[in-house]
C-alpha cells in the first residue's frame, strides 16, 4: 500500500498589485495616494524614514486589499518621497505640492494722526511671505523711527514721533501684490497732505 503525505505548502506573502502613483497639489488641498495589494495584509505608510500615524493631518485607511492614505491642509514641506510598505514589499511615489502665491486678505486703511504721535498702519496676508514696506518710491528700513514687525501673516508698519514730511503714501509688497494707505498728519494749524492735492 501507497501512503500518501500532504505536503503544505507556505502561504505566498502579500504583493502590491497596484503601485502608488506620483501625485500634484496645491498648497491647502487634499492628497490622496493609494495602492492595492494581492490580499489583505497589514500596511505601514512612510514619508522618507517616517512612520506616519493616523491624526489631525493625515488618515490612514485600509479597506480589503485596497490602501489610502489622504493628507489634508497640504503645505509646500509635505513635498517629498511617500512609501507604503508591506513585510518586504514596498512602492512609493512622489508628492508634489505647488504654493499658492501670497495675497492680502486685509488691505491697509488710511490714517489720520497728529503730529509728534505714532501711526501704525497694518495689513494681513494669506500666508506667511516676505514684505516691503515704501513710502512712495522709498523702500523703509527697520530704524530710530520706522518700526517693521511681522508675526506670521499679519505685518505692521509703526512711525514714531511724527512730522509733517512722514505725510504720504505707504505700501506694503508682496511679490506682485500691494496694498496702499494715505497717512495724513495734522498739525496745530495744519493738515499734510492738505486736501487740496487730492
Amino acid at each position: 500500500m501507497i501512503s500518501v503525505t500532504a505536503w503544505s505548502f507556505p502561504a505566498l506573502p502579500a504583493r502590491f498589485i497596484e503601485d502608488v502613483r506620483n501625485h500634484e497639489a496645491t498648497e491647502g488641498a487634499t492628497a490622496v495616494l493609494q495602492c492595492e495589494l494581492s490580499k489583505v495584509a497589514p500596511v505601514e505608510w512612510q514619508k522618507g524614514s517616517e512612520t506616519l500615524r493616523d491624526g489631525d493631518r493625515y488618515s490612514l485607511r485600509q479597506d480589503g486589499t485596497r490602501c489610502e492614505l489622504q493628507i489634508r491642509g497640504l503645505a509646500v514641506e509635505d513635498t517629498g518621497e511617500y512609501l507604503c510598505v508591506c513585510g518586504q514589499e514596498r512602492t512609493s511615489a512622489t508628492l508634489t505640492v505647488r504654493a499658492l502665491p501670497a495675497r492680502f486678505i486685509d488691505n491697509m486703511t488710511n490714517q489720520e494722526a497728529r503730529e509728534g504721535t505714532t501711526a501704525t498702519l497694518q495689513c494681513e496676508l494669506n500666508k506667511a511671505a516676505p514684505v516691503e514696506w515704501r513710502k512712495g518710491p522709498e523702500t523703509l528700513r527697520d530704524g530710530d523711527r520706522h518700526s517693521l514687525r511681522q508675526d506670521g501673516t499679519r505685518c505692521e508698519l509703526q512711525i514714531r514721533g511724527l512730522a509733517v514730511a512722514d505725510a504720504g503714501e505707504y505700501s506694503c509688497i508682496c511679490g506682485q501684490e500691494r496694498t496702499s494707505a494715505i497717512l495724513t498728519i495734522r498739525g496745530k494749524d495744519h493738515m499734510w497732505p492738505s486736501k487740496a492735492m487730492f
